[in-house]
């Protein structure tokens, strides 16, 4: 089992953007002591949803303050950059931490970042296909000519190489069923955010492991691409069930009220078409801790309920939503370590022996 964090800078209304990052480092920071094998962060524009515009940059800044700590792009909105310039800044950031890089692409965005960066978010997919196959040739640390319907190039060397061959791990945010397809006609692993169901995401495992055999890939190659695979989960730990759901609930629904707003229809969010509008639907706090979205509660419940997701999708990595908007550090830090010291261990030693 691998257990990462995921950060997704959200700011509340009470918080100052300066006490976003600062809370969120000192997570990121406490992360590689704790056994945490990865700290990923989310990229958003222009909107208190998601505060860092430019992962690589704070990755950086983490990067210098820690040796063991892998950092994800959770995930790069590859249609909105050119190809080649996120490719070489993600080099730079692979090289400098040493090989520490995971990345992860992905097609969200409202329709002001789509308009703003003058993309077509008709196009996203095709973009990110593109995109990948442009940036894995920038990648080669070879000369190379490049001819695609959005970006071409002619005798283009990339410099520098990644430190890690051929490149840094990438994957699919895979949010819907075309994504899924997508992930699998590209041999890459995927992604899934907390808030698909679980039933679906059963059914997409399906899905990703029929579109990748009429792809002609092995079965052996799958498989390890699905171990590869990251599901995630919002959770938080206390001593006592009380104290949890305390804490927890105003950070959750704070996220749940922005995440309603940024993808209704008004603002142009970034739904799949495929996509249940009714889960983006506020509802009780209740409500969405029986559909295991939120795991709240003592070690053990915690324990309980992650065991029981991860029996049902598979998954054997998976992204933790620890830093809601407005939780205080101090609990944050509190649930990440009694998570790392009294969820893991036992988890792990469960799923080896079932």
């Amino acid at each position: 089992m691998e257990f990462g964090l995921f950060f997704l800078m959200q700011r509340d209304e009470q918080w100052s953007e300066a006490s976003v990052y600062d809370s969120a480092i000192e997570q990121m920071l406490a992360a590689e002591a704790l056994g945490y094998s990865s700290a990923w962060i989310a990229e958003h524009h222009f909107n208190d949803y998601g505060l860092c515009p430019v992962p690589p940059v704070l990755a950086s800044f983490v990067a210098a303050r820690t040796t063991t700590l892998r950092l994800g792009m959770g995930v790069s909105l590859l249609p909105l950059h050119h190809p080649v310039d996120l490719a070489e800044q993600l080099a730079v950031l692979d090289v400098v931490s040493g090989g520490r890089l995971e990345v992860g692409i992905g097609r969200g965005g409202t329709l002001q970042d789509y308009r703003t960066f003058q993309s077509d978010r008709e196009d996203s997919r095709l973009r990110v296909e593109e995109g990948i196959a442009l940036m894995r040739q920038c990648w080669s640390g070879a000369p190379f000519d490049f001819q695609g319907r959005f970006h071409s190039a002619e005798g283009l060397h990339v410099r520098p190489r990644p430190t890690q061959r051929p490149h840094p791990p990438l994957y699919i945010a895979a949010n819907s069923e075309e994504s899924v397809r997508s992930a699998a006609l590209l041999g890459l692993p995927t992604q899934s955010s907390f808030f698909v169901p679980v039933d679906e995401l059963r059914r997409r495992h399906v899905i990703y492991r029929e579109a990748s055999i009429a792809a002609g890939r092995p079965a052996g190659e799958i498989e390890a691409l699905e171990r590869r695979s990251w599901g995630m989960r919002v959770v938080h730990v206390a001593p006592h069930r009380a104290e949890a759901l305390e804490a927890a609930e105003p950070a959750f629904m704070g996220y749940q009220r922005k995440m309603a707003t940024l993808r209704s229809d008004a603002t142009g969010g970034s739904v799949p078409n495929s996509f249940d509008r009714s889960l983006l639907r506020l509802r009780s706090f209740q409500s969405y801790l029986d559909d295991g979205w939120a795991l709240v509660g003592t070690p053990a419940e915690v324990r309980e309920g992650l065991q029981s997701y991860l029996h049902a999708t598979g998954y054997q990595r998976v992204l933790l939503l620890m830093a809601l908007p407005g939780l205080d550090t101090r609990h944050a830090l509190r649930s990440m370590r009694l998570f790392a010291s009294d969820v893991a261990p036992a988890l792990t030693g469960d799923l080896q022996r079932a």
